[in-house]
Protein backbone atom coordinates (compact mmCIF):
# COMPACT_ATOMS: atom_id res chain seq x y z
CA UNK A 1 0.00 0.00 0.00
CA UNK A 2 1.21 3.54 -1.07
CA UNK A 3 0.20 5.98 1.47
CA UNK A 4 0.99 10.27 1.00
CA UNK A 5 1.24 11.11 4.71
CA UNK A 6 1.23 14.83 6.41
CA UNK A 7 0.63 16.17 9.78
CA UNK A 8 2.47 16.04 13.26
CA UNK A 9 5.28 14.16 13.59
CA UNK A 10 8.42 14.75 16.52
CA UNK A 11 10.13 12.09 18.97
CA UNK A 12 10.91 15.01 20.79
CA UNK A 13 7.23 16.98 21.12
CA UNK A 14 4.19 16.32 22.80
CA UNK A 15 2.39 12.70 23.12
CA UNK A 16 0.33 13.71 19.82
CA UNK A 17 3.94 14.00 17.54
CA UNK A 18 5.89 11.46 19.57
CA UNK A 19 2.52 8.68 19.23
CA UNK A 20 2.50 10.06 15.25
CA UNK A 21 6.53 9.25 14.83
CA UNK A 22 5.24 5.26 16.65
CA UNK A 23 2.28 4.75 14.02
CA UNK A 24 5.01 5.96 11.12
CA UNK A 25 7.61 3.46 12.11
CA UNK A 26 4.88 1.03 12.24
CA UNK A 27 3.13 1.26 9.17
CA UNK A 28 6.39 0.83 7.49
CA UNK A 29 6.85 -2.48 9.31
CA UNK A 30 3.35 -3.12 8.68
CA UNK A 31 5.09 -3.18 4.47
CA UNK A 32 3.27 0.06 3.80
CA UNK A 33 5.18 2.37 1.48
CA UNK A 34 5.15 6.04 2.43
CA UNK A 35 5.96 9.59 1.48
CA UNK A 36 5.52 12.83 3.94
CA UNK A 37 4.70 15.78 2.64
CA UNK A 38 5.69 18.92 4.98
CA UNK A 39 7.38 22.12 5.55
CA UNK A 40 10.22 20.32 6.93
CA UNK A 41 11.07 23.76 9.32
CA UNK A 42 7.84 23.01 10.84
CA UNK A 43 7.58 19.04 10.86
CA UNK A 44 10.43 17.02 9.73
CA UNK A 45 10.10 12.95 10.21
CA UNK A 46 13.38 11.73 9.14
CA UNK A 47 15.12 11.73 12.64
CA UNK A 48 12.30 9.19 13.80
CA UNK A 49 11.71 7.51 10.24
CA UNK A 50 14.46 8.50 7.56
CA UNK A 51 16.54 5.72 7.94
CA UNK A 52 13.54 3.32 6.32
CA UNK A 53 13.83 2.15 2.48
CA UNK A 54 10.25 2.51 2.03
CA UNK A 55 10.12 5.91 3.49
CA UNK A 56 10.48 9.21 0.84
CA UNK A 57 10.31 12.94 2.15
CA UNK A 58 9.10 16.09 0.22
CA UNK A 59 9.89 19.38 1.56
CA UNK A 60 7.05 21.64 0.80
CA UNK A 61 7.30 25.44 1.71
CA UNK A 62 4.84 28.10 0.82
CA UNK A 63 8.35 30.48 1.48
CA UNK A 64 7.13 33.83 0.92
CA UNK A 65 3.80 34.04 3.07
CA UNK A 66 5.75 31.86 5.80
CA UNK A 67 8.48 34.95 6.09
CA UNK A 68 6.00 37.59 6.25
CA UNK A 69 4.12 35.75 9.10
CA UNK A 70 7.86 35.67 10.66
CA UNK A 71 8.00 39.59 10.44
CA UNK A 72 4.74 40.73 11.65
CA UNK A 73 4.10 37.68 14.38
CA UNK A 74 3.61 40.04 17.02
CA UNK A 75 1.99 43.04 15.35
CA UNK A 76 -1.83 42.90 16.72
CA UNK A 77 -4.03 42.02 13.56
CA UNK A 78 -1.77 41.39 10.73
CA UNK A 79 0.05 38.88 12.78
CA UNK A 80 -3.44 36.81 13.30
CA UNK A 81 -4.22 37.74 9.38
CA UNK A 82 -0.65 36.82 8.29
CA UNK A 83 -1.06 33.58 10.00
CA UNK A 84 -4.39 32.77 8.91
CA UNK A 85 -3.07 33.49 5.58
CA UNK A 86 -0.22 31.28 5.83
CA UNK A 87 -2.10 28.09 6.88
CA UNK A 88 -4.20 28.39 3.91
CA UNK A 89 -1.52 28.79 1.52
CA UNK A 90 0.80 25.78 2.89
CA UNK A 91 -2.24 23.87 2.95
CA UNK A 92 -3.29 24.83 -0.82
CA UNK A 93 0.32 24.03 -1.79
CA UNK A 94 0.59 20.58 0.05
CA UNK A 95 -2.44 18.98 -1.44
CA UNK A 96 -1.18 20.30 -4.96
CA UNK A 97 2.02 18.82 -4.44
CA UNK A 98 0.81 15.72 -3.49
CA UNK A 99 -1.78 16.00 -6.24
CA UNK A 100 0.88 16.64 -8.75
CA UNK A 101 3.31 13.14 -7.09
CA UNK A 102 -0.14 11.20 -7.63
CA UNK A 103 -0.11 12.07 -11.19
CA UNK A 104 3.27 10.46 -11.97
CA UNK A 105 2.78 7.46 -9.68
CA UNK A 106 -0.80 7.10 -7.78
CA UNK A 107 -1.24 7.17 -3.94
CA UNK A 108 -3.86 4.51 -2.45
CA UNK A 109 -4.66 7.09 0.00
CA UNK A 110 -3.53 10.33 1.95
CA UNK A 111 -3.48 10.02 5.88
CA UNK A 112 -3.30 13.29 7.73
CA UNK A 113 -2.02 12.75 11.20
CA UNK A 114 -2.97 14.94 14.57
CA UNK A 115 -5.09 17.41 11.88
CA UNK A 116 -8.42 17.26 9.87
CA UNK A 117 -7.52 17.03 6.13
CA UNK A 118 -7.17 20.47 4.50
CA UNK A 119 -8.41 19.33 0.68
CA UNK A 120 -8.62 16.30 -1.76
CA UNK A 121 -6.49 14.81 -4.07
CA UNK A 122 -8.99 13.80 -6.64
CA UNK A 123 -9.68 10.19 -6.77
CA UNK A 124 -8.02 9.26 -3.27
CA UNK A 125 -9.63 8.60 -0.15
CA UNK A 126 -8.35 10.84 2.45
CA UNK A 127 -8.37 9.82 6.23
CA UNK A 128 -7.81 12.09 9.20
CA UNK A 129 -6.27 10.30 12.09
CA UNK A 130 -7.17 13.23 13.94
CA UNK A 131 -6.19 14.67 17.96
CA UNK A 132 -10.03 14.67 18.81
CA UNK A 133 -13.45 16.80 17.59
CA UNK A 134 -13.06 20.39 16.82
CA UNK A 135 -13.50 23.34 19.31
CA UNK A 136 -12.31 21.77 22.40
CA UNK A 137 -10.57 24.15 23.94
CA UNK A 138 -13.06 26.43 22.63
CA UNK A 139 -15.62 25.33 24.33
CA UNK A 140 -13.52 25.06 27.64
CA UNK A 141 -12.56 29.02 27.69
CA UNK A 142 -16.39 29.58 26.76
CA UNK A 143 -17.08 27.72 30.09
CA UNK A 144 -14.64 28.64 32.27
CA UNK A 145 -14.45 32.59 31.11
CA UNK A 146 -15.61 33.99 34.72
CA UNK A 147 -12.10 32.10 35.79
CA UNK A 148 -9.92 33.28 33.14
CA UNK A 149 -10.86 36.97 33.95
CA UNK A 150 -10.09 36.62 37.58
CA UNK A 151 -6.67 35.22 36.59
CA UNK A 152 -5.42 37.13 33.43
CA UNK A 153 -8.04 39.89 33.52
CA UNK A 154 -11.15 40.99 31.93
CA UNK A 155 -9.88 41.92 28.94
CA UNK A 156 -7.89 39.11 28.34
CA UNK A 157 -11.00 36.73 29.08
CA UNK A 158 -12.90 38.47 26.58
CA UNK A 159 -10.49 38.40 23.67
CA UNK A 160 -10.27 34.91 24.48
CA UNK A 161 -14.24 34.55 24.66
CA UNK A 162 -14.32 35.90 20.92
CA UNK A 163 -11.35 33.83 19.33
CA UNK A 164 -13.69 30.89 20.88
CA UNK A 165 -16.47 31.60 19.41
CA UNK A 166 -14.74 32.14 15.87
CA UNK A 167 -13.27 28.49 16.49
CA UNK A 168 -17.00 27.18 17.30
CA UNK A 169 -18.01 29.25 14.29
CA UNK A 170 -18.49 27.69 10.24
CA UNK A 171 -15.24 29.92 9.27
CA UNK A 172 -13.19 28.96 12.24
CA UNK A 173 -14.16 24.86 11.74
CA UNK A 174 -11.96 22.32 10.28
CA UNK A 175 -13.47 21.28 6.94
CA UNK A 176 -14.34 17.73 8.05
CA UNK A 177 -16.06 17.37 4.53
CA UNK A 178 -12.52 16.50 2.96
CA UNK A 179 -12.57 13.83 5.31
CA UNK A 180 -13.56 10.36 4.04
CA UNK A 181 -12.95 8.93 7.14
CA UNK A 182 -12.05 9.79 10.70
CA UNK A 183 -10.35 8.28 13.11
CA UNK A 184 -10.19 9.12 16.96
CA UNK A 185 -8.69 7.97 20.25
CA UNK A 186 -11.97 6.82 21.85
CA UNK A 187 -15.72 6.62 22.18
CA UNK A 188 -15.65 9.77 23.91
CA UNK A 189 -14.28 11.43 20.82
CA UNK A 190 -16.75 9.85 18.24
CA UNK A 191 -20.19 10.33 20.15
CA UNK A 192 -18.94 14.20 20.36
CA UNK A 193 -18.10 14.37 16.40
CA UNK A 194 -21.72 12.44 15.91
CA UNK A 195 -23.95 14.96 18.36
CA UNK A 196 -21.82 18.41 17.49
CA UNK A 197 -20.83 17.58 14.53
CA UNK A 198 -23.10 15.79 12.44
CA UNK A 199 -20.76 13.18 11.16
CA UNK A 200 -21.45 9.96 10.27
CA UNK A 201 -20.99 7.12 12.70
CA UNK A 202 -20.32 4.81 8.96
CA UNK A 203 -17.30 7.55 9.12
CA UNK A 204 -15.48 7.13 12.58
CA UNK A 205 -12.85 4.42 13.95
CA UNK A 206 -11.62 4.52 17.39
CA UNK A 207 -8.12 3.60 17.77
CA UNK A 208 -6.19 4.54 20.70
CA UNK A 209 -2.22 6.13 20.30
CA UNK A 210 0.49 3.59 20.53
CA UNK A 211 3.04 3.87 23.52
CA UNK A 212 6.45 3.08 23.50
CA UNK A 213 6.51 -0.06 26.14
CA UNK A 214 9.98 -0.15 26.41
CA UNK A 215 10.84 2.98 27.76
CA UNK A 216 7.56 2.97 29.57
CA UNK A 217 7.99 0.28 32.06
CA UNK A 218 6.98 -0.40 35.77
CA UNK A 219 10.29 0.45 38.10
CA UNK A 220 12.01 -2.19 39.61
CA UNK A 221 11.99 -0.50 42.91
CA UNK A 222 8.84 -2.02 45.46
CA UNK A 223 5.67 0.76 45.48
CA UNK A 224 6.17 2.57 48.81
CA UNK A 225 3.31 1.73 50.93
CA UNK A 226 4.14 4.59 53.65
CA UNK A 227 2.07 8.43 53.41
CA UNK A 228 1.92 10.78 51.85
CA UNK A 229 0.03 9.90 48.83
CA UNK A 230 2.35 11.32 46.06
CA UNK A 231 -0.12 12.97 43.05
CA UNK A 232 1.41 13.77 39.42
CA UNK A 233 -0.81 16.33 37.13
CA UNK A 234 1.25 16.42 33.68
CA UNK A 235 0.16 18.67 31.15
CA UNK A 236 -0.18 21.63 30.04
CA UNK A 237 -1.90 24.84 32.24
CA UNK A 238 -5.03 25.56 29.98
CA UNK A 239 -8.83 25.45 31.26
CA UNK A 240 -9.49 22.08 29.11
CA UNK A 241 -7.34 20.26 31.64
CA UNK A 242 -9.07 21.31 34.52
CA UNK A 243 -6.05 22.13 36.81
CA UNK A 244 -8.57 24.10 38.67
CA UNK A 245 -10.39 20.85 39.57
CA UNK A 246 -7.41 19.20 40.41
CA UNK A 247 -6.02 21.83 43.00
CA UNK A 248 -9.67 22.16 44.43
CA UNK A 249 -10.37 18.14 44.87
CA UNK A 250 -6.64 17.77 46.38
CA UNK A 251 -7.45 20.69 48.52
CA UNK A 252 -10.67 18.87 49.99
CA UNK A 253 -9.15 15.91 50.35
CA UNK A 254 -6.23 17.53 52.70
CA UNK A 255 -8.79 19.28 54.71
CA UNK A 256 -10.71 16.17 55.15
CA UNK A 257 -7.19 14.31 56.58
CA UNK A 258 -5.48 12.70 53.50
CA UNK A 259 -1.57 13.15 53.33
CA UNK A 260 -0.90 14.62 49.89
CA UNK A 261 2.12 15.50 48.45
CA UNK A 262 1.40 16.90 44.33
CA UNK A 263 3.20 17.24 41.44
CA UNK A 264 2.36 19.64 38.91
CA UNK A 265 4.31 19.28 35.53
CA UNK A 266 3.74 21.13 32.54
CA UNK A 267 3.87 24.88 31.06
CA UNK A 268 1.50 27.59 30.65
CA UNK A 269 -0.44 27.42 27.85
CA UNK A 270 -1.93 29.72 25.90
CA UNK A 271 -3.56 32.15 28.67
CA UNK A 272 -1.12 34.48 30.75
CA UNK A 273 -2.37 34.24 34.05
CA UNK A 274 -3.62 30.80 34.08
CA UNK A 275 -0.57 29.39 36.57
CA UNK A 276 -2.65 31.87 39.22
CA UNK A 277 -4.23 28.74 40.04
CA UNK A 278 -1.35 27.14 41.62
CA UNK A 279 -0.08 29.95 43.58
CA UNK A 280 -4.08 30.64 45.51
CA UNK A 281 -3.51 26.90 46.11
CA UNK A 282 -4.08 26.91 50.17
CA UNK A 283 -1.69 24.01 51.07
CA UNK A 284 2.00 25.13 49.67
CA UNK A 285 3.99 23.20 51.23
CA UNK A 286 2.12 20.26 49.14
CA UNK A 287 3.01 20.60 46.30
CA UNK A 288 5.64 21.43 43.64
CA UNK A 289 5.33 22.80 40.00
CA UNK A 290 8.21 21.83 37.02
CA UNK A 291 7.03 24.29 34.43
CA UNK A 292 9.18 22.17 32.08
CA UNK A 293 10.73 18.37 31.63
CA UNK A 294 12.05 16.58 29.15
CA UNK A 295 10.04 14.07 27.61
CA UNK A 296 13.15 11.54 28.19
CA UNK A 297 12.76 11.80 31.92
CA UNK A 298 8.61 11.45 32.23
CA UNK A 299 9.23 7.77 32.50
CA UNK A 300 11.45 8.59 36.07
CA UNK A 301 9.14 11.19 37.34
CA UNK A 302 6.28 8.77 37.17
CA UNK A 303 8.50 5.99 39.09
CA UNK A 304 8.63 8.73 41.47
CA UNK A 305 4.37 8.49 42.23
CA UNK A 306 1.78 6.90 43.27
CA UNK A 307 -0.93 8.19 41.19
CA UNK A 308 -1.40 10.05 37.79
CA UNK A 309 -4.96 12.11 38.05
CA UNK A 310 -6.04 13.90 34.35
CA UNK A 311 -9.45 15.21 35.31
CA UNK A 312 -9.58 17.14 31.82
CA UNK A 313 -12.79 17.59 30.01
CA UNK A 314 -13.27 16.19 26.46
CA UNK A 315 -9.92 14.49 26.16
CA UNK A 316 -9.53 12.66 23.16
CA UNK A 317 -6.83 10.26 24.12
CA UNK A 318 -4.33 11.34 26.97
CA UNK A 319 -1.16 9.62 26.47
CA UNK A 320 0.06 10.62 29.71
CA UNK A 321 -2.45 8.42 31.15
CA UNK A 322 -1.54 5.74 29.07
CA UNK A 323 2.09 5.75 29.65
CA UNK A 324 1.34 5.72 33.60
CA UNK A 325 -0.27 2.82 33.24
CA UNK A 326 2.90 1.28 31.69
CA UNK A 327 4.61 2.19 34.20
CA UNK A 328 2.35 0.20 36.84
CA UNK A 329 0.69 3.77 38.16
CA UNK A 330 -3.20 3.48 38.74
CA UNK A 331 -5.04 6.89 37.46
CA UNK A 332 -7.72 8.87 37.65
CA UNK A 333 -9.68 10.08 34.70
CA UNK A 334 -12.35 12.94 34.41
CA UNK A 335 -16.09 12.34 33.89
CA UNK A 336 -15.49 13.23 29.88
CA UNK A 337 -11.89 11.94 29.36
CA UNK A 338 -11.76 9.29 26.38
CA UNK A 339 -8.77 6.96 28.25
CA UNK A 340 -12.08 5.85 30.22
CA UNK A 341 -12.36 3.05 27.72
CA UNK A 342 -8.90 1.88 28.37
CA UNK A 343 -8.72 1.73 32.38
CA UNK A 344 -7.22 -0.93 34.65
CA UNK A 345 -9.75 -2.21 37.37
CA UNK A 346 -7.19 -0.16 39.90
CA UNK A 347 -8.39 2.92 38.05
CA UNK A 348 -10.99 5.30 38.65
CA UNK A 349 -13.21 7.25 36.09
CA UNK A 350 -14.72 10.08 37.54
CA UNK A 351 -18.87 10.51 37.26
CA UNK A 352 -18.87 14.25 37.45
CA UNK A 353 -16.63 17.06 37.90
CA UNK A 354 -17.16 17.98 41.18
CA UNK A 355 -14.69 18.82 44.24
CA UNK A 356 -15.86 16.44 46.04
CA UNK A 357 -15.78 13.47 43.50
CA UNK A 358 -12.40 13.82 43.11
CA UNK A 359 -11.82 14.39 46.55
CA UNK A 360 -13.05 10.56 47.35
CA UNK A 361 -11.21 8.91 44.64
CA UNK A 362 -7.86 10.75 46.13
CA UNK A 363 -9.22 9.05 49.59
CA UNK A 364 -10.13 5.64 47.91
CA UNK A 365 -6.50 5.89 46.04
CA UNK A 366 -4.75 6.70 49.61
CA UNK A 367 -6.26 4.20 51.53
CA UNK A 368 -5.38 1.46 48.67
CA UNK A 369 -2.04 2.39 48.61
CA UNK A 370 -1.46 0.37 52.06
CA UNK A 371 -2.31 -2.43 50.46
CA UNK A 372 -1.03 -1.96 46.53
CA UNK A 373 1.12 -4.89 45.94
CA UNK A 374 3.46 -6.24 42.52
CA UNK A 375 0.14 -7.57 41.24
CA UNK A 376 -1.40 -4.48 41.80
CA UNK A 377 0.95 -2.52 39.10
CA UNK A 378 1.23 -6.08 37.13
CA UNK A 379 -2.98 -4.92 36.56
CA UNK A 380 -1.76 -1.64 34.93
CA UNK A 381 1.00 -2.58 33.05
CA UNK A 382 -0.84 -5.73 31.22
CA UNK A 383 -3.96 -2.99 30.78
CA UNK A 384 -1.25 -0.77 28.91
CA UNK A 385 0.45 -3.74 26.73
CA UNK A 386 -3.26 -5.09 25.61
CA UNK A 387 -4.33 -1.53 24.35
CA UNK A 388 -1.57 0.44 23.20
CA UNK A 389 1.71 -1.91 21.90
CA UNK A 390 2.99 -0.23 18.55
CA UNK A 391 2.80 -3.59 17.01
CA UNK A 392 -0.96 -4.09 17.60
CA UNK A 393 -1.84 -0.84 17.05
CA UNK A 394 0.11 -0.45 13.76
CA UNK A 395 -1.28 -4.04 12.46
CA UNK A 396 -5.13 -2.34 13.07
CA UNK A 397 -3.99 0.92 11.45
CA UNK A 398 -2.74 -0.77 8.16
CA UNK A 399 -6.03 -2.99 8.80
CA UNK A 400 -8.34 -0.11 8.37
CA UNK A 401 -6.32 2.12 5.94
CA UNK A 402 -6.39 -1.38 3.45
CA UNK A 403 -10.12 -1.30 4.00
CA UNK A 404 -10.98 1.77 3.17
CA UNK A 405 -8.92 1.25 -0.17
CA UNK A 406 -11.30 -1.71 -1.07
CA UNK A 407 -14.21 -1.51 -4.01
Amino acid sequence: MRIAVTGYVSTQAGSVASANALLLRGLLDQGCEITFFSKASFVDPRPAVGDHSHFHFVDVDNKGMDRLRARVARVPVAGLVAGLLDSHTYHGLLVRTITRYHRSRPFDLVLWLGEYARGRVAGVQSVSFAQGPPGTDARSILSRFDEIARLAGLASAWRWRLLGNFRLSRIGQPPLHFSDHIIVGSQQSRQTLEKNYGVAGTKINCLPYPIDLEVFRPSAIKPEKEAPLRCLWLGRIIPRKRLDLFLAGAAAAIQAGVDLQLMIVGGVGFINGYEGLIASFPYQDRLQWIPYLARTEVPTLMHAHDVLVQPSDEENFGSSVAEAQACGLPVIVGATNGNADYLAAGDIHLKDDRPESLAGALMEMAARKEHRTLSDVESSRQCAESHFAVSEISARLAGLLRSFTRP
